[in-house]
This record gives structure tokens, sequence and C-alpha cells, in this order.
């Protein structure tokens, strides 16, 4: 049983989710603006801070690659990542979305090998890849040997900041009821107002 002052952000409670009814557009703004206050306090303020410095950029990646996976798992109105369905999570979301200019199948999932998963698990990319922060450089390419990335951790995240914008501007409008209802059963989920995975 989760706590009713547990807090889903920095400034919101389970409680202040759990008083919504969503009988009128008010209550979606409201449920609208707990999940803006989550997504930026809990990722978007942290890299923020640390992205300037010259290393930071397996942090901001970390960072980003869980951001993605809430984002998808927000996008297919699940509650979880079904199990041995994460790549394919990311790959969906690097080719449905703006990232879809730099990344096809095949990078995208290059991306979840070789940057995510290096990263999250053994704190490295793996591969041939690179994470870099040059100017001259696009937000992703594959590598002179082709088995690998480079990725421009900058505009990556600029893309990412830029791909939760658009979410939340089409979670605003009225008319986007599936995606709202989707929204709605992850925080439920999240606020444990459902038990069930999926």
């Amino acid at each position: 049983m989760i706590s009713e002052s547990m807090k889903i952000s920095p400034r919101y409670t389970v409680e202040d989710w759990k008083v919504l009814t969503f009988s009128t557009e008010e209550e979606w703004q409201k449920a609208i603006e707990i999940f803006e206050d989550r997504i930026r306090r809990r990722f978007l303020e942290p890299v923020a801070r640390i992205e300037k410095y010259e290393y930071a950029g397996f942090a901001t990646l970390a960072l980003d690659c869980l951001l993605i996976e809430t984002l998808q798992q927000f996008r297919e109105g699940k509650t979880q990542t079904p199990r041995g369905k994460s790549q394919e999570y990311f790959a969906r979301f690097l080719t449905e979305t703006s990232f879809s200019e730099w990344f096809t199948n095949e990078m995208a999932n290059m991306f979840y090998e070789q940057i995510r998963c290096g990263i999250l698990h053994q704190a490295e990319v793996e591969g041939s890849s690179r994470v870099l922060i040059r100017e001259n450089i696009p937000l992703a390419s594959l590598t002179e040997d082709s088995r690998g990335l480079v990725i421009n951790r900058k505009l990556f995240h600029q893309e990412l900041v830029q791909e939760f914008e658009t979410y939340t501007s089409k979670l605003r409008d009225p008319s986007e009821q599936e995606l709202r209802a989707k929204f709605k059963k992850k925080m439920d989920y999240i606020c444990r107002l459902s038990e069930k995975a999926n």
C-alpha cells in the first residue's frame, strides 16, 4: 500500500492525484501540471545543472535514457515496459518521434545496445560508439567503421526536451482522448491506484 503523502513529484503527492476526478478540463490541466513537475524536476532540471561539465556526457545520457523509457510507457499506455521489450520500446521512440530524422531502426537498436545498456549496466559505451559534445557534429551518426554511433549529447538532450514539450502540448489538447487515456493509465499506476501491470 502506498502512502497518500508520498511525493510523486517535488510539489505533488499521491493525494494530489487521487482527488482528481477528470470530470473537467481544469482537472485534466492540473493532472498534466503534476506530470510536468515530475519530469522537469526529476530529469530535466538535474541535467540542466550538470550538462555544462565537460565529462557529464554519460550522466546526462543515463538520465535521458530513463526519461525515454518512461515517456514511451506513457505514449504506449503501459504501466511498465513489458519484460523483454525494452529494446523495442527504445527503437520505437527513436524512430517514431522527431528523433527519426537521425535514427534508422538499425541505429536505434545500436543506440539501445551500445549507449543505453552500456551506460546503465557498465557505466561505459560499448563497441566503437562515442559520446561527444563538439559543435560540428550532428545529433547522431555512424562511426567510420559503421559498427557504432557518435552521439552529440547536447543536441540529443535538446531534442529530448523538445519531444517532451511536444508530448505535453498534445496532452493539453482536449481532443487527444486516446493519448490522455494512456497517460492517465500510467500515472494511476505510479500512484498505485491500479496494481495491475500493463
